[in-house]
């Protein structure tokens, strides 16, 4: 087994970018799309090629920095529904952890506080 053969959920999250939308206007990026449906095959993947095509065209979302600012963009404006797939991939991207170290922190301190709790 490959170390590091997981990287697939990292570049989904280049497909988001909107400092890359210019240049994902010109070029789509169909490795980017390929290795984020196989990261998460319960998305539709033409449908989400449709979308970010969409995406990719408007300048309003463009100016987005980030998965949550355009989330936000896509809640307040109702387009939930219109931009199902990437709304899924949003969601997925900003709840799932890009490194391990967030989840290490978090056992090493329940082991701290276990420690602390324990009966002298």
């Amino acid at each position: 087994m490959e170390l590091f053969s997981f990287t697939n959920h990292l570049v989904s999250a280049t497909l988001l970018q909107g400092d890359r939308f210019e240049q994902y206007m010109m070029t789509f990026p169909e490795d980017a799309l390929s290795n984020t449906l196989k990261a998460y095959p319960v998305l539709n993947g033409r449908k989400l090629k449709t979308e970010l095509s969409l995406i990719y065209c408007k300048e309003e979302f463009g100016v987005c920095r980030g998965a949550v600012v355009l989330l936000q963009l896509f809640k307040e404006n109702n387009l939930e529904e219109v931009f199902s797939e990437t709304v899924t991939l949003l969601k997925i991207l900003i709840t799932t952890p890009m490194t391990t170290a967030e989840a290490e922190r978090c056992f090493s301190t329940l082991k701290i506080i276990k420690t602390f709790l324990r009966p002298a």
